[in-house]
């Protein structure tokens, strides 16, 4: 029993066995936890005297899920859908005490108790969708048992955290106290056991089930609203949801976890995963995991404009009080108005109600630059010029001003208020001070940063150079831009080359260079009198207002005119060559050392560059697709453009040692 006193708590009193989770810090359901766990019940079945269990969770909260590492391999036995059913299957009363936070397994394991009492502070949700996964330990049954089929799917499809003493989730809840809820949970086991002390599993209960109309039309209604989702986890939690209805209960719990396992195994839910990992790696900006991050309240944004507007909304929303100063009073008088035009358009929206609108806007100071450096724990230049306005002694300055970087840079992917990225350019000057600001900041505004060592370009702009670069090439050897754009965007980037290239203007990008005997098609355009959305034309027709793209017949025309067309590449080699091409350039990165790591780059890619999440960014996907294939699809191209397209010494030693990009991460 060394493995339960370790993890697990025992204790018998007047015949209740109180267990006890303790594996701080958030009493993660790991195997041993697992294990201690169906050590203890069988203890307790067998204790002398006993007349119920009491489970609860030792410290901030009752239990969260388990280990993400055993969605690789698969989980251990004791699984958590043996647990839960061990648990279910007590001959004694099981009642749950919840507290704090309660995730994935651990709601799973509340659901597998006869009651639950909970305090009023308590959470729960779902996170398995955002991994491309599904509860595998009888939520899928146990929940619509509970709440019905509407509330148990907003729950579990949601990823979201939910209250307990509100709606969807009060149903599960026999008792919701104002606090402690373990001291609750004790009061109504002794009023349960006056009562009788009747075992109660959930697979029996039916309310959930009283109005079978009304449970089909929930399933329908988000099976419809799912119907053109890419992603797989969702559409399978709502076909368990409807097995709920129509199967046994142990028939339904064996449909749940092969649908689990098909997830688990899918491409989307690897993607998704890394991606996950990937981006609790960047937030730490490599500094010490115990590094102090003071807690922003007010902050200090200096200069006007479009930057400034976007930067003062973003953390007005997030809560943060701002000194906005400038040295120019007329950007203060254009600025503020446009900056109350978008809390407007939040609320017309109903994002926000009127009073939040207000109140936001009642933390915000104007002035001039000098006068508001004081009080504020960071500086933040949005404009050039600023950069010699006095400041009290110790208040990080961060700048986010493009350019050459010196101390430290932040890079917002736009726009600003809803992107989550933040590129923090690490300049020679920066100060440790700096970088944990910048760190704080990006935490403050709820946003993942990836430090970049560069003299002020972003990880960003490279990648959609390479991209943009590599689909010239593609139209050079006679492809179409429309097919190379179709192809891209059919597999989930809403944002392909062309068509990004167009909305930001085909001038800006025409004067990138290209190798000799290779063409820069943006020129091409410019020289066409195309400009992209501004002039109506580009690679698209522009229309309407706002301008819409559309596809022009007279394109064809036009290219065949500049260059021999060929036999159209399939839809996969399009996406393998322009995405090894940005997997190509991601090495270029690594090996001079602008990124420290190839999960960087794929958070860039993916929150940034909008690449599919669930496909995950070129340093994962070149994995997927095989380094060896995406190597020879690269050398096989007959390019002018040979030092672009040949692969990264990189690529031969990880193919060499049968390893991948996720080996050089750390």
């Amino acid at each position: 029993m060394s493995e339960a006193r370790d993890t697990v708590g025992y204790s018998v009193e007047d015949g209740v066995v109180r267990i006890g989770i303790r594996n701080p810090p958030v009493n993660a359901l790991v195997r041993d936890v697992r294990a201690a766990l169906v050590a203890a019940l069988d203890r307790a079945f067998a204790e002398d005297g006993a007349v119920a269990i009491l489970l609860q969770g030792e410290g901030p909260g009752f239990a969260t899920g388990a280990d993400l590492s055993e969605a690789d391999g698969g989980a251990d036995a004791p699984t958590m859908a043996a647990l839960c059913a061990r648990v279910e299957a007590s001959p004694l009363p099981v009642v749950a005490a919840l507290h704090g936070t309660v995730l994935g397994a651990g709601v799973e394991l509340a659901l597998a108790a006869h009651y639950r009492v909970a305090d009023a502070d308590t959470r729960i949700g779902f996170p398995e969708v955002r991994l491309g996964l599904m509860p595998s330990a009888g939520a899928t049954q146990r929940l619509p048992r509970l709440m019905g089929a509407g509330a148990a799917l907003d729950l579990m499809l949601s990823g979201k955290l939910f209250s307990m003493d509100g709606p969807p989730v009060e149903a599960l809840a026999d008792l919701v106290v104002a606090e402690d809820a373990r001291a609750g949970a004790a009061q109504f086991v002794e009023a349960l056991l006056e009562d009788g002390g009747a075992v109660r599993p959930t697979s029996g209960i039916r309310r959930g089930f009283s109005d079978p109309k009304a449970y089909g039309h929930a399933v329908a209604k988000r099976r419809e609203a799912l119907a053109r989702a890419p992603e797989l986890a969702p559409r399978e939690i709502v076909a368990a949801v409807e097995a709920a209805n129509l199967l046994p209960f142990e028939a339904g719990l064996a449909f749940e976890a092969d649908a689990a396992e098909t997830c688990r195994l899918s491409a989307q839910s690897g993607a998704l995963r890394a991606a996950f990992v990937a981006e609790h790696r960047a937030r730490r900006l490599d500094l010490p995991a115990d590094a102090p991050l003071p807690e922003l309240s007010r902050i200090a944004v200096l200069g006007g404009g479009p930057l400034a507007i976007q930067l003062v909304f973003a953390a007005l929303l997030c809560g943060i009080a701002v000194n906005w100063g400038t040295r120019d009073p007329a950007a203060l008088r254009e600025g503020v108005p446009r900056l109350r035009k978008l809390f407007d358009g939040f609320v017309r929206r109903g994002a926000m109600c009127e009073d939040d609108a207000l109140d936001r806007l009642a933390d915000l100071r104007i002035g001039d630059s000098a006068a508001l450096t004081g009080g504020v724990e960071v500086i933040v230049h949005a404009a050039r010029g600023q950069g010699d306005v006095p400041a009290p002694e110790g208040i990080p300055r961060l700048s986010a001003v493009s350019g050459k970087v010196r101390q430290v840079g932040l890079r917002f992917a736009p726009p600003i208020h809803a992107a989550r990225l933040i590129e923090v350019i690490v300049g020679p000057s920066a100060s440790p001070e700096q970088i944990v600001a910048a760190r704080a900041l990006a935490r403050a505004l709820d946003k993942i940063p990836v430090r970049v060592h560069a003299p002020g370009e972003t990880v960003a702009g490279r990648l959609m150079a390479a991209c943009q670069r590599a689909a010239d090439a593609l139209v050079d050897l006679g492809q179409h831009p429309y097919d190379i754009d179709r192809a891209l965007r059919e597999w989930g980037w809403h944002r392909p080359p062309f068509l990004a290239s167009d909305r930001r203007g085909l001038p800006d990008l025409a004067a990138r260079p290209r190798a000799e005997g290779a063409r820069n098609w943006c020129d091409v355009m410019v020289g066409h009198d195309r400009p992209g959305r501004a002039g109506g034309a580009g690679f698209y027709l522009w229309e309407g207002t706002p301008p819409v793209p559309s596809e022009d017949p007279g394109l064809t025309a036009l290219l065949d005119a500049e260059r021999p067309a060929a036999r159209p590449l399939s839809p996969d080699q399009i996406r393998r060559l322009v995405l090894g091409a940005m997997a190509n350039e991601g090495a270029r990165m690594l090996a001079s050392g602008m990124v420290l790591r190839p999960s960087d780059i794929d958070v860039v890619a993916t929150l940034g560059l909008g690449l599919p999440r669930w496909r995950g960014g070129p340093m994962h996907l070149v994995g997927v697709y095989g380094l060896l294939s995406v190597c020879r699809a690269m050398e096989g191209l007959d390019h002018p453009d040979t030092a672009f397209w040949t692969p990264q010494p990189v690529f031969g030693a990880l193919i060499k040692n049968g390893r991948s990009f996720e080996a050089m991460n750390r």
